[in-house]
């Protein structure tokens, strides 16, 4: 995306919001004094304390947001911004930084959400249609660009950014056409040869053209039924769509096609776990590493398998294999090895053992947001909850985005019966993940030991809902 502006620390109407609270008012005033002087740490603390006195007030999130983002936290941010969004869904601002955030941190698919739900509030508004056509153009599609920053020059015909984004999308869509018309000359010059077809068909999937995509496939496969190279590309299209039955199938074939092919083997695996077939995922890993046992992928997936699948003795023993290699890993991964043994203790109830593992964890990568999470889940369920909640925030400072830190830190807040805090808890999971079914039914419980059954029972309409679109 083009370069992102600077948040203003102030509203959009250039005046400065009030506080209906006068202390949080005067934490404001000193926040923003700071601000303007450049001194985004004091803004920071002083927004924190605004936070802290009016934690339900959209605005005293924003601002706090806002000098986080200008400090380089962006995942501090960005959890700030969605939390004042979930508090005050119609304060745009929230949605317009956030938007650029995720620009600039290369999550195109959240911008372009983002500025869209912006859009729903404030449909006239062209700077906005101008970053859903930057996140779009970003993403390689050109004709949702387009029409995105004709729009922003329908509202304002003098918005130069859109006028000058217009044209070159124009001409990176001339570009596409050129190399398509390219590519089907090199194939009217040997029609029999599939390499070419799958460049073209590579063509179309850059610009998200499915479509062609799958119909050049099936010509390869026609050319050459029994050859590999038409299911090869009918799989990565399928993949960059997301299809995990056809991908499922695709592999299914290629496999039966080339046995001794441990990379579709690991890609089956994938497939069918996403398909929710843990017993053929499992078989799949565990055929690519017969034939690679050094695929550390397929090793991380097959044990990530067995811990979902429950079979905990033998995730257990794969993981305790890829700690046992050390240094012959590199360090995220030998990481995710003692994050997920110690989550397979926690699966067991072997909570001394996690603690030990959680710790060695920590004490090889500081601040690792998982082994704080695995320590805190099992001192959680030995009832030691205030080392539970210290490294549940332990985690929520190293990942802010992650929703199930926050709901599983508000429900320790709610065994130790600190109802505020775990509703503020709860209610900044179901901010980070809408679509987090248990963090709802937490926030319903917190709600009915709190003696609120109207707030209960709303929250746990929200959590069927939300059901009945999952299913």
């Amino acid at each position: 995306m083009d370069e992102m502006q600077q948040p203003d620390i102030n509203n959009t109407n250039g005046t400065l919001q009030q506080a209906s609270n006068p202390e949080e008012q005067a934490w404001t005033d000193k926040g923003n004094a700071a601000a303007q002087s450049g001194d985004y740490e004091s803004a920071a603390e002083a927004f924190e304390q605004a936070v802290l006195i009016s934690p339900d007030d959209a605005r005293a999130r924003y601002n706090l947001a806002l000098a986080q983002q200008y400090l380089g936290d962006s995942e501090l941010a960005i959890a700030g911004y969605r939390r004042a969004i979930d508090l005050d869904p119609q304060l745009i601002d929230a949605y317009i930084n956030l938007g650029n955030l995720y620009g600039e941190l290369g999550l195109n698919e959240d911008s372009l959400e983002t500025f869209q739900q912006a859009l729903e509030l404030n449909p006239e508004n062209d700077e906005l249609y101008l970053n859903v056509g930057d996140a779009y153009r970003t993403q390689n599609l050109y004709q949702d660009a387009i029409q995105a920053y004709r729009q922003a020059l329908i509202l304002n015909p003098g918005n130069a950014n859109a006028r000058d984004n217009l044209l070159d999308v124009r001409e990176r869509v001339n570009d596409q056409l050129r190399r398509l018309m390219e590519q089907e000359r090199r194939i009217d010059d040997d029609p029999s040869n599939a390499s070419r077809y799958a460049e073209l068909a590579s063509l179309y999937l850059d610009m998200r053209r499915y479509d062609e995509a799958l119909s050049i496939a099936n010509q390869m496969l026609a050319l050459d039924p029994a050859g590999r190279t038409g299911y090869d590309m009918l799989a990565a299209v399928y993949e960059q769509m997301g299809e995990r039955d056809q991908a499922a199938e695709t592999y299914t074939r290629i496999v039966e096609l080339s046995p001794d092919d441990a990379d579709a083997w690991e890609h089956l695996g994938t497939w069918r776990g996403l398909q929710g077939n843990a017993n053929d995922a499992i078989a799949a890993y565990n055929r690519s590493l017969e034939l690679d046992p050094d695929r550390i992928s397929a090793r991380f997936s097959l044990a990530e398998t067995y811990l979902e699948a429950e079979r905990y003795e033998e995730a257990m023993n794969a993981y305790q294999d890829l700690v046992q290699q050390g240094e012959e890993l590199q360090s995220d991964d030998l990481a995710a090895a003692y994050a997920g043994l110690a989550d397979t203790y926690n699966s067991l109830g072997r909570y001394d053992d996690a603690i030990a593992t959680a710790k060695t964890l920590l004490e090889r990568f500081e601040d690792d947001p998982e082994g704080y999470y695995q320590l805190a889940t099992a001192y959680d369920a030995l009832h030691r909850y205030d080392e539970a909640i210290e490294n549940y925030q332990n985690a929520i400072d190293s990942d802010p985005l992650n929703a199930d830190y926050y709901n599983d830190l508000a429900d320790t807040f709610r065994e130790v019966k600190r109802y505020d805090e775990a509703v503020d808890s709860a209610q900044q999971a179901i901010a980070m993940d809408p679509s987090l079914i248990i963090a709802y039914e937490t926030l319903a419980q917190i709600y009915d030991e709190m003696g609120q059954p109207e707030e209960a029972a709303a929250t746990r309409e929200q959590a069927n809902a939300l059901s009945l679109v999952t299913e």
